[in-house]
């Protein structure tokens, strides 16, 4: 009876999950309290879990690959109107818009001291531009796609450059456009090449081929509108398996929310942070390949612990069955084995 009843009490310490219940959960607060050091909020395990499988890294280019402080370079008229006249009327129809490129206009037009008047009627065209009605007559102000719908022949413009190109129409005619320019971020050829480095494909949405030649992406889908970005996302998700999405407008919320992983940049608007899985506070693009080997080291951790868990147990308990394994490593394998896997699951935390 002595011998059984000391075996079974030996089973019985062995089988505790203490390892198992302290460690994992462990590993995966160590990866989130890492990933706040460097400026990345991971907003729980699950997003974490997820972002150790992508394989395909999608992109918005403004705000995400480009630092989003547009600049107006040039005014081209078309008609009989002045440069100051077609910045003036443009900044009319920014007035109330938060875009960047908008921001840029406005921001040129109260450099040159123009006077911005209010307008009489304004709409807003996702992913076109402005439909306005001012003391000029009616105006129209974005890209080229919106100046079709109403009919505005747009002429001849090389739109492959890394230049955006806003189109101002008036009374159905055109009379002028305005080139603005982003500035690449510093850091976005390397942080694209550690993710090639890592096996991962990466894309970028409603950009210019030049920005991409210049970063190194693989793909590029070019003048997309926001419902056709969660169509290519999907696309590419069936192609190459899991994809995360990194962006920062509004217009880019429900991407986030549709991808397998969202990422938001702090710089963006609430819209777009609300919904992603994880944040990066810095908007920096280095973050992105480091927030992935974070949870790739995540993952793998806490696959260690149990798998180191399970093996003592399984071996301690086998020695027990036998006669062989005490009371002392029975409770090795219970406690000590779970100081073990808290310890390991730590080391992410100061892993460089």
């Amino acid at each position: 009876w002595s011998h059984w009843i000391y075996t079974a009490l030996t089973f019985l310490v062995i089988s505790c999950p203490c390892a198992l219940v302290l460690s994992v959960p462990l590993a995966f607060f160590s990866g989130i309290g890492a990933g706040s050091k460097k400026g990345i909020l991971f907003k729980g395990g699950i997003a974490l879990e997820n972002l150790k499988a992508v394989k395909t890294v999608v992109m918005d280019k403004t705000g995400t690959i480009t630092k989003g402080n547009f600049v107006v370079q040039t005014i081209l008229p078309a008609g009989t109107a002045s440069e100051q006249e077609i910045l003036q009327i443009a900044a009319t129809c920014e007035t109330a818009s938060t875009h960047p490129i908008g921001v840029s206009i406005v921001s040129a037009a109260k450099d040159q001291n123009l006077v911005i008047e209010k307008p009489a009627e304004i709409e807003e065209i996702s992913g076109k531009g402005i439909h306005a009605k001012l003391s000029q007559g009616e105006v129209l102000c974005g890209n080229r796609k919106l100046l079709t719908e109403f009919s505005v022949d747009c002429g001849t413009y090389d739109e492959n450059g890394a230049v955006t190109i806003v189109y101002i129409s008036v009374n159905g005619k055109l009379a002028g456009t305005i080139q603005i320019a982003d500035t690449i971020k510093p850091e976005a050829k390397d942080a694209i090449k550690s993710l090639k480095s890592m096996g991962i494909r990466s894309a970028m949405l409603t950009g210019d081929g030049a920005v991409a030649a210049e970063v190194g992406i693989d793909n590029v889908y070019a003048k997309l509108l926001p419902a056709d970005k969660l169509e290519i996302l999907q696309k590419l998700r069936a192609e190459n398996g899991s994809a995360m999405f990194v962006g920062d407008g509004i217009n880019d919320a429900p991407v986030l929310a549709g991808a397998d992983v969202g990422a938001a940049m702090g710089s963006g608007a609430d819209a777009a942070i609300e919904p992603a899985d994880v944040v990066f506070m810095t908007s920096s693009m280095d973050a992105i390949p480091e927030a992935i080997r974070i949870a790739r080291s995540t993952g793998a951790i806490s696959n260690q612990n149990v798998v180191f868990a399970l093996a003592v147990k399984a071996l301690v308990m086998i020695l027990g069955l036998m006669g062989i394994a005490s009371m002392w490593l029975a409770v090795f394998a219970d406690t000590g084995v779970a100081i073990l896997c808290v310890l390991n699951s730590i080391r992410i935390l100061y892993k460089k």
